[in-house]
């Protein structure tokens, strides 16, 4: 290798290392803990949990299987009869279980921040953080 060839590695590995802990950052940054933890089945809300205690509401109870209110773990139907199987804790949420060919669904990880969804495609199953609406501050429109 020529002495060329190493500096033109190393400034790509060094771009792609501040690159990383740049999203890493945004990624921090964005996390709400006192957003909504939004469950999807082929983009139909089933549930909707709030980060702040855990509290929840059903929009598709043929959808929901068990919710566990005290160790907050809640049961949905996918397109698997298995379910996926999601865990609230500390304003945020995750998979902790599920049938599919990788499980990918559980190695995502925690998440309570927008740009950070939670998806699980072989279920059809899509969790996404969203900001409370705060109603008592005006919009654009009614000023």
């Amino acid at each position: 290798m020529k002495k060329s060839d190493i500096i033109l590695i190393a400034v790509i590995l060094v771009v792609a290392l501040i690159s990383y802990l740049s999203f890493r950052q945004i990624t921090n940054d964005s996390a709400l803990e006192d957003g909504t933890a939004i469950i999807y089945y082929n983009n139909q809300k089933i549930l909707e949990i709030d980060l702040v205690d855990g509290s929840h509401e059903v929009y598709d109870n043929s959808r929901i299987i068990d919710i566990d209110t005290t160790s907050y773990i809640f049961h949905v139907e996918g397109s698997n009869p298995y379910g996926v199987y999601i865990e609230y804790e500390n304003n945020r949420v995750r998979v902790i279980d599920e049938e599919s060919p990788k499980h990918i669904c559980q190695t995502q990880g925690w998440s309570n921040s927008p740009l950070q969804p939670l998806t699980c495609l072989p279920n059809n199953i899509i969790i996404v953080i969203e900001a409370k609406k705060d109603d008592s501050l005006p919009d654009d429109i009614t000023g």
